[in-house]
């Protein structure tokens, strides 16, 4: 990219030295056009900075769906590992899944899941916890009624914003 815009100054620099370089000044007039087009795209693009492309995005999100993280699935449940204890939790165990963020700048914008049980409240952040993706793919799996499509509410003042995604149906 340095060497089209070096290219291009020279071209340039020497149009605008010996100015009517060729017969027709319209044909000029389009070179120094054309110099400064292909200069600002090109110094645009230098700057920048590289985008990813679909494929490396698409490798990523492969990855971030095949990572385990700190869970372990079996066809029961699951176990996860925070501050050197496993703990397991089974799949029917689960009364109710959120999805909570935090878009308020104090928090980073962050985001998880919390995983509600009759015993205990989990709260995975997306920050700390790898494996999130591949949990939250699992937990739609294995539980049904799962509702992508959950109204958002927010939950407090610092805008905490909450969607129920799951919840047992009682007994009929």
């Amino acid at each position: 990219m340095k060497k089209i815009i070096a290219i291009t100054s020279v071209v340039l620099i020497l149009t605008l030295y010996n100015y009517p370089i060729f017969d027709d000044k319209k044909i000029t007039f389009a070179v120094i056009f054309l110099c400064f087009v292909v200069i600002v795209f090109s110094v645009a693009k230098l700057y920048s900075g590289e985008k990813e492309d679909y494929e490396a995005f698409e490798k990523e999100m492969d990855r971030l769906h095949e990572d385990n993280g700190i869970f372990e699935y079996t066809n029961d449940g699951f176990y996860f590992k925070q501050k050197n204890i496993t703990e397991f939790i089974k799949w029917d165990e689960i009364t109710a899944v959120n999805s909570f963020a935090f878009p308020a700048k104090p928090y980073d914008g962050q985001s998880g899941l919390e995983v509600i049980t009759n015993q205990r409240n989990y709260e995975f952040n997306d920050k700390t916890t790898s494996g999130i993706i591949k949990l939250a793919d699992q937990l739609c799996f294995h539980l049904p009624h799962w509702d992508l499509n959950a109204p958002t509410l927010i939950a407090n003042n610092s805008g905490l914003e909450k969607a129920k995604l799951y919840e047992r149906k009682p007994p009929q």
